[in-house]
Parts: C-alpha cells; structure tokens; sequence
C-alpha cells in the first residue's frame, strides 16, 4: 500500500495553510473538531492572514429600532477579492443567539425583545438588546463564531474599535454628552475616561456615531474631522478638503478597505446629482479624488425625491429646493487605486446601488422611511460588515 501523508502528520504551519483555504465559516466549525484546529484558527497569526476587510453587506436599523435588517451586496463580483470562497461567505449573518433577538424579515411580535446594532468594526457588532420593563442590554457579537460578551452601560453611542492586525484585543469609544471621551477595554472589562478635551472642540459636530480608521476614532465637525488616536489616546485634527465653496458640507463619511472615504458638496451641487468621493491620501497629508458620481438619472426615474419650495409646489414651473437623496456607504473596488468600487446611497423608500465601472443604477432593497415620514436615510444608519474569525 503506497504511503499516505495524513493531515494530522502535518507541520502546524501546512495544517494552518489549508484550514485558511477553507470559506470562513466552515473554519468556524473546524474550531470544534479538536483542540489541534481550534489553536491552529484562533492564533492571532491566522487570525490577520484570514481576516477581510471587504465589506460584504450591510446592517440598517429600521426607523422604530424593532430590529436591525441584513442585507448582502448584490454584486458579490464588484466588491470582493474574486476568490472562490467569497460566494461561500455571504450567508447572512445569524443573530438568533444573541437575547431577545427580533431579527428577522417580520416584526416581532408585541411582546418580543429588539435589537439594534450600535456598530460594526472588521466582523464584530455592537448591539443594544431592548426588553419591555427592563434596562437595555449591550453586547459584543461575532455572528460568524456565534460568541457573546456583554459589556456595562455605556454613557452615550458606543463605538467599536478593532483591528484583528494589530492586536486581539477590541475597544469601544464613547463621546459622551460633555464631550469626555470614555473607553471600554476588552482586556481590562471595564470603561474609564481618556480625554476631557474642549467642549469648542467638538463645535458642529455632525453624528455622535464615528469611524474606525488608521487605528484612531474618527467624528466629523464644523470644519475639521476630530482623530481620537488609540495609542496614546490623544486628538488630532484632520483638515477638510481645500478650496471648498460657501455652503460646503460633510455629506458623509466612512471607511473601506482601511482606507477613508468623505463625500461633500453644496446645496447647489447636491441639487445636480453629482458630486466627488474623496479619499484621504495614506500619509493623512491631503485628500484625493477616488470617485466622480453622477446620479442625475436618479431623478429621472423618481422624480418624487426632488421637492419643490412650498410656494410652488402647484405651478408648472417648480423651483426645486431639496434632493431626497443621501449617500450611505462606499465600497472601495479592489484594482489599482481602488477602481470599479460602488456606492450605496438611500432615497425614500429605497436604498440603491450605483456602480463605478459602468454606471448601473439598482435598487438594493425596500426600506420603509425614518419614522413613517418620506425621508431618506442617513449614512450613520448604515453599518457595513465583514465576517471574521476573531474569537471574544
């Protein structure tokens, strides 16, 4: 009988190899075969090399915080890395073992519990669990390993922060109502205060809810964006793009692929439809270009998302006054200087789908309005996610 090389005579480094091979949730049930795999997977070096941070769908909290809705990208092709093992990961993530847990394609029934994601961060979630009668509940969740940690109150909108590359640790950043900066280690189990920055600071702060970036916790305000960098625990400030004209806001900004994305323009320029995704450069020195958009067909295919001013919204000739339109997340493509990304952008009713190579228009999903009223969602509704391996 020829001589066989059995997978258990394997050095730990070809074993490792090949469980990496495998699509990421079937390693997660590799994990439970023997002691021999699971430290095999869970070795923080097999942890980086298989870790993604190609967002595969999304979570949106519905208006009433009932429950938090997945959806996966449509175009798996456009917005992952082509590997086999892409189609295999986007089963959608499954949540019925966190407490209480409402998510689901009907709502819950009236007595039932909800859960609201308060934030995603390179495959874990942040969730708020919500009984009738009872204190709010939060917890850390990785939906792929099926693993729960609750973590105390925290004082204002959580946010994760987690970088399976550098450390296994995961923190949550909190930028509470004075503006103090709290912080939540995994390591230590508890929250402390880090900074009592400025309340001037934080003037014209946009969204409580940040982004993970660069190792550093990202908000935006008036005219800069606010960096809480983790190590070391200080602030920095990041310039908004030069040469901005009256009237220029932070329409959005988020991060794909380790990289920072910040879309922007006038009321003017958001009336036309088009406008730039920005990109800040990898030595944080300037912005630059990464998209043009132009999504003017939009409103020729719903012409109800352009509202005129209230004293012509009966003439033949309205003046149009606001663009129902909103974008919610950019996905980086993966060619050279991230070409043939997409972006996610939300209009009343409905979040749609804008693709980079060939300009497509899809629409991704229905999605009922803000509080019943025909409005478009904001981005910080929006959380992306990625599966991972990391274990809690």
């Amino acid at each position: 009988m020829p001589w066989q090389t059995r997978f258990s005579d394997l050095h730990d480094d070809l074993a490792a190899a090949v469980l990496a091979r495998l699509p990421l949730r079937h390693v997660a049930r590799a994990r439970l075969v023997c002691r021999w795999w699971r430290a095999l997977t869970t070795d923080h070096r097999f942890l980086r090399d298989t870790a993604s941070r190609r967002a595969v769908g999304f979570f949106l909290n519905d208006q009433s915080c009932i429950r938090a809705d997945y959806r996966a990208f449509p175009f798996p092709n456009k917005i992952d890395d082509g590997s086999a093992a892409a189609e295999e990961d986007r089963p959608a993530p499954d949540l019925s073992f966190v407490p209480n847990a409402a998510v689901s394609t009907d709502p819950p029934s009236g007595g039932a519990g909800s859960v609201h994601v308060c934030s995603s961060c390179n495959g874990l979630l942040l969730l708020v669990c919500r009984t009738p009668h009872l204190p709010a509940a939060h917890y850390v969740c990785n939906p792929l390993t099926r693993q729960l940690a609750p973590i105390p109150q925290p004082n204002g909108i959580p946010n994760l922060a987690f970088d399976p590359a550098v450390l296994l640790h995961y923190k949550v950043v909190v930028l509470g109502d004075t503006y103090a900066i709290d912080v939540y280690s995994s390591e230590t189990r508890s929250w402390r205060t880090a900074l009592h920055p400025e309340r001037s600071l934080f003037s014209g702060l946009r969204s409580m809810r940040g982004v993970f970036w660069n190792g550093s916790m990202v908000w935006t305000v008036g005219h800069s964006l606010i960096q809480f960098v983790l190590q070391g625990e200080h602030l920095r400030t990041i310039p908004m793009p030069p040469k901005r004209k009256e009237g220029w806001i932070c329409a959005y900004i988020g991060e794909s692929d380790g990289h920072l994305q910040m879309i922007g323009y006038t009321k003017k320029e958001k009336l036309t439809a088009c406008f730039e995704i920005l990109e800040m450069n990898s030595d944080q020195s300037e912005w630059s270009l990464l998209y043009r958009v132009d999504l003017s067909r939009v409103k020729e295919l719903h012409p109800e998302i352009e509202w005129p001013t209230w004293d012509t919204r009966r003439d033949e000739h309205k003046v149009i006054d606001y663009l129902a339109l909103s974008p919610v997340c950019v996905i980086r493509g993966t060619r050279e200087a991230g070409k043939d990304g997409v972006l996610i952008f939300s209009i009343p009713g409905k979040i749609m789908l804008y693709d980079m190579k060939d300009q497509g228009i899809s629409v991704t999903r229905e999605a009922r309005s803000p509080y019943n009223l025909e409005l478009e969602h904001p981005w910080y509704y929006f959380f992306a996610y990625s599966p991972s391996l990391f274990t809690l």
